[in-house]
């Protein structure tokens, strides 16, 4: 009697650890940004289209434009990574296959080197620009978990190369995604679904980094629908407990 007792508290121990180990499965949104909150200026600069709410400069809460070794100058509406109205971006820009950005929709991120230097000389390959996320909590996130997707528009020439790197501790990178021209098929990324795994530690904090470097008379890159998300590690789950409580029970009828 009791090896029947002993297979049916065996069998339903397992479905409950099973049941634990599943509750850590779903991937939790770490980070999630589509530029849609964004208030846009009114473009004004002689080589663009002029236009009301179509552009600013001012990132999300908590990200940082780093223009590094980029000349100052106009159209300010490309200067560095920007966040453009993407009609009026493909407007401006007399297209140029800019609207075969399609998963792109309402306000993208947008470094355009190709639009900077009409109005300021940057053909000597010094637009080197990044766009960085806040911190990014990892806290209870299982190692190896964290998948980076975005929607992407990539098209160079020449010397241009997109970047993306990760640090975990805010000031060493590493790079996870490169675009480089040299490598690709005349440099056309027109409409790429951006889907990466991370070797994350488990908790801490990360950051991502886009750039746009060694940018000429170069073409674009626009990225829109970032979303960052891990496997939560849950606490030592109710299902779990109880199992290995019924187990010791069992033993201790066996007895």
């Amino acid at each position: 009697m009791l090896n029947k007792y002993w297979n049916r508290a065996a069998a339903l121990a397992a479905a409950l650890l099973l049941s634990a180990g599943n509750l850590a499965v779903a991937q939790t949104t770490l980070l999630s940004e589509d530029f849609e909150g964004l208030t846009l200026k009114d473009a004004t600069s002689a080589t663009e289209t002029a236009a009301p709410g179509v552009w600013t400069d001012e990132a999300p809460a908590g990200w940082t434009r780093d223009n590094t070794t980029t000349p100052l100058g106009d159209p300010v509406e490309f200067q560095g990574w920007t966040f453009l109205n993407k009609d009026w971006w493909i407007s401006t820009a007399g297209d140029q296959d800019r609207s075969t950005f399609t998963a792109g929709q309402g306000v993208v991120a947008v470094a355009d080197p190709d639009e900077y230097d009409d109005g300021t000389d940057i053909d000597t390959g010094n637009f080197n620009v990044f766009l960085s996320t806040p911190a990014i909590d990892l806290s209870g996130i299982a190692a190896g978990s964290v998948r980076v997707q975005f929607d992407s528009s990539f098209r160079a020439e020449v010397t241009q190369i997109g970047q993306l790197d990760v640090s975990y501790d805010g000031t060493t990178y590493t790079n996870i995604l490169e675009y480089d021209s040299a490598q690709l098929n005349d440099g056309e990324v027109y409409n790429d679904a951006v889907d990466l795994t991370l070797s994350n530690p488990a908790g801490g904090s990360m950051w991502l980094r886009w750039g746009m470097v060694q940018g000429s008379n170069d073409w674009w890159w626009a990225v829109d629908n970032i979303n960052v998300s891990g496997r939560q590690v849950p606490e030592p789950a109710t299902a779990t407990l109880a199992a290995m409580a019924g187990l010791a029970l069992l033993g201790f009828r066996r007895r």
